[in-house]
């Protein structure tokens, strides 16, 4: 009895200083992981929507605080004007759980440029493809200052067909950036401003 709760303790002692290591070295490593991650997934998605290079997008970046959560937020100054803004956010829903999406807006015409699938779990050549060309090009040109919905609730936006879930989750992430930008649009640019003085 006396081995097995030396044994016991062993253990514990050894998962918990595990634990306390890598809980260091993921919070120690945190910014790299964000720069890595803007680097190689929002760097490309980026360009997409703004066509132009990540490079001169990547330092244009600030993180907002709306409430419940940061949200990064990406811009383009023009002529002293923020003009395009990018924001990232989680759709619900999906069929293998969130899709974090981008939507790229012209703030002058108050028009999507685009959308850009961040992150999904979905499976692959079902809800995977929200990714594809074809179903993202369904959001250049739409209003920012209106939902989102499926042709089968009466909206814009073709769903997948066997992937209504997925389809759902980015019209859902679409309606949460549309909600941030007409409530909080005066704090992003405000944010904005603050890491540029």
């Amino acid at each position: 009895m006396r081995d097995i709760l030396r044994l016991v303790v062993v253990l514990s002692v050894i998962c918990g200083v595990s634990s306390a290591a890598l809980t260091l070295t993921r919070h120690s490593l945190a910014e790299r992981i964000e720069k890595q991650s803007d680097l190689y997934v929002r760097g490309p998605a980026l360009e997409r929507l703004f066509a132009r290079p990540a490079g001169d997008l990547l330092d244009n970046k600030v993180k907002v605080d709306l409430g419940e959560q940061l949200y990064p937020a990406f811009y383009v100054r023009e002529g002293g004007q923020v003009t395009g803004l990018a924001l990232e956010a989680p759709g619900t829903g999906g069929y293998a759980g969130d899709i974090i999406i981008m939507i790229g807006i012209d703030l002058p015409n108050e028009r999507m440029l685009g959308i850009e699938i961040i992150q999904h779990s979905e499976t692959p050549g079902v809800g995977s493809r929200v990714e594809k060309a074809s179903f993202r090009k369904q959001w250049v040109g739409l209003p920012i200052l209106e939902p989102v919905r499926l042709r089968s609730q009466g909206g814009q936006i073709d769903a997948i067909s066997g992937a209504t879930y997925s389809s759902k989750a980015v019209v859902n992430g679409t309606n949460r950036i549309i909600e941030l930008v007409s409530q909080h649009k005066d704090e992003i640019l405000a944010a904005i401003e603050a890491k540029e003085n």
